[in-house]
């Protein structure tokens, strides 16, 4: 029944009829296919290079709506269940897994020698391409975030774990949230040319340390971004400065 030949869906996470806002509200994933059948990447003639950008751009702005779906859900992510959000990155993982097909598409498309309005279009597809991988980024790491708050994960622990948690965390949070060398998420763009920061993915990283208030240096750790290799032939990754707000404890 989800199955298709791209692999690309829309995943809405609605709540249920007659959910309200407290802890009973009740959430469901609605999956639907993202009206791309008949689109097929592997063979597209550079002649279909402004239908495919279309499909890309389509399937672009449905994850993002996914992730302003999603989003309220980290304020309270015990109204999802395990269920729900597996089945969320199961279906992001589908799209992630079937991106080679579009990158190759747009590599191909670039060996071609092609006159300067052919080059302009298969650059927007390429971009577009890029953006909606980086979505499913976004989307996945979203959705390991809710996965740790799920109400399974709430229920298995006793009154007294979850007071001790929640004292020790604010007690932490208060002298320092992003210790040196802690592991995070940080916000960072795959391209160079993405500046629109509200759909840069959460990226690994490792906090280098803090050098202002509010603001701290992390190392951000993906093999996409690989800068060179240091004297050792060790990988050298970019470092950013980032504020609170864009970090993300692991």
């Amino acid at each position: 029944m989800w199955e298709a030949a791209l692999g690309l869906y829309v995943v809405k996470v609605q709540r249920a009829a007659g959910g309200g806002l407290g802890r009973s509200e009740a959430w469901r994933v609605v999956m639907v296919a993202a009206g791309t059948a008949g689109a097929n990447p592997s063979g597209a003639r550079l002649a279909d290079v402004d239908m495919m950008t279309a499909v890309v751009l389509e399937q672009l702005g449905a994850n993002r709506d996914q992730v302003r779906t999603l989003e309220p859900a980290r304020r309270a992510p015990h109204l999802l269940d395990d269920h729900t959000v597996e089945r969320i990155k199961q279906v992001i993982r589908q799209q992630r897994d079937h991106m080679w097909l579009w990158v190759e598409t747009g590599e191909r498309w670039q060996a071609q020698d092609l006159t300067a309005a052919e080059a302009a279009k298969v650059d927007q597809y390429v971009a577009a391409v890029e953006a909606s991988a980086a979505s499913n980024t976004v989307i996945l790491a979203l959705a390991d975030e809710l996965a740790a708050g799920t109400i399974e994960a709430a229920l298995a622990k006793s009154d007294l774990e979850l007071g001790v948690e929640a004292l020790a965390g604010a007690l932490a949070r208060q002298a320092n949230p992003f210790p040196d060398a802690s592991p995070v998420r940080v916000r960072y763009p795959l391209t160079a040319g993405d500046t629109d920061e509200t759909w840069w993915p959460w990226l690994m990283g490792l906090v280098v340390g803090r050098v202002a208030p509010g603001e701290w240096d992390v190392v951000v750790i993906d093999d996409r971004l690989v800068e060179g290799l240091d004297a050792g032939g060790n990988p050298v990754y970019p470092v950013c400065r980032r504020a609170a707000e864009a970090i993300r404890l692991q």
